[in-house]
């Protein structure tokens, strides 16, 4: 063993040794055309404008060799089989007939993200996730809790057929759709308790908050069977639902609690977003028929924009009076005063 690391770290040194000499060798060729062409234009044996030139395509040359170490023909793969890995295969195709709003889990292949190609998958396509989303993925997905499976609306899974170790689908009629009415709220005393909450109380009836969201829970829901809430539509940046009651209600959505960022408005006024079921959003609602949207405007970026657009407006001011001043310039210049 002794032997075998000794022979890797000779070989590491001979690379690195040698990978140094060569750019030593290429740096000094390029230094001393570079200086040559410089002392030719300050001598006035080269034209200035040919010598930057010069040195521009050195530079070129200089640059572009050492990107082509890093990205070159080597790193490209024909279409087709880039694609490969993502090709829908026939449990996908099923799925993709169904065109609500859903969520997939994939159990042949949880931390992949082939599914995430073409679904709205529960693991996601990254392995960098959110805290709060991946603490219920370890505590409480990957340990087969049917409960959050319905609460982050799984209405498939894809499994592996046993007869022939194909993909296969499995619907989960129980899962709760994207958004639901809860009859009661229950208040825990911390993050503990709220995701151990999980496990025993029934998600569909009963919404679990931390104590410290009690503020957002501005009334109490009561039961109303011919309560509605309905999804709307689900962009990247823009969520929309619709819901009609004759009492107060608290709703239930199926996305994922992000404050620094997702803002919900009731019929255009803003509401504060109550952190649900651990990560979750909730929002009370009062009687009638109201509209519900979550929009995706962070404060840093509407920020940024704003500054971005008064320095934009602030530069074009500035070049529309140095043009002006450069007009008037000119045209003092074409005048020519007579001696009385």
């Amino acid at each position: 063993l002794q032997q075998i690391g000794t022979s890797v770290l000779s070989g590491l040194k001979e690379d690195r040794k040698s990978a140094f000499g060569g750019d030593l060798t290429r740096s000094v060729i390029f230094v001393v055309l570079a200086g040559g062409l410089i002392f030719f234009a300050v001598n006035g044996k080269l034209n200035v404008t040919y010598a930057a030139a010069g040195v521009a395509v050195l530079s070129f040359i200089d640059l572009i060799g050492v990107d082509l170490r890093f990205l070159n023909k080597d790193n490209y793969l024909p279409e087709d089989e880039f694609m490969a890995p993502f090709a829908a295969n026939a449990a996908d195709l099923q799925i993709k007939q169904d065109t609500s709003y859903y969520r997939v889990f994939d159990e042949t292949s949880p931390e992949s993200a082939r599914a995430a190609y073409h679904h709205n998958s529960v693991t996601g396509y990254h392995p960098a996730k959110l805290s709060l989303y991946n603490d219920v993925l370890t505590q409480q997905i990957y340990k087969g809790n049917m409960k959050v499976f319905d609460m982050l609306n799984t209405k498939y899974f894809i499994t592996q057929n046993p007869q022939n170790g194909q993909p296969a689908v499995q619907p989960n009629p129980n899962a709760f759709g994207p958004a639901w009415l809860v009859k009661s709220v229950k208040f825990v005393n911390n993050a503990d308790e709220e995701m151990k909450s999980l496990e025993t109380v029934n998600l569909r009836d009963t919404a679990v908050l931390d104590k410290r969201e009690q503020s957002k829970v501005t009334s109490t829901p009561q039961f109303d069977s011919t309560a509605t809430l309905k999804l709307d539509f689900n962009r990247n940046d823009l969520i929309q639902y619709t819901s009609n009651s004759t009492t107060n209600q608290f709703a239930v959505f199926s996305e994922i609690y992000y404050p620094r960022g997702w803002k919900a408005f009731v019929d255009g006024k803003e509401t504060q977003i109550a952190k649900v079921d651990y990560l979750l959003r909730g929002l009370p609602l009062a009687p009638g028929k109201h509209v519900i949207e979550f929009r995706f405007e962070p404060d840093a970026f509407i920020l940024g924009d704003k500054i971005g657009l008064v320095i934009g407006i602030i530069s074009f001011l500035i070049l529309a009076a140095a043009a002006w001043y450069e007009w008037k310039r000119y045209k003092s210049r074409g005048t020519v005063k007579v001696a009385s």
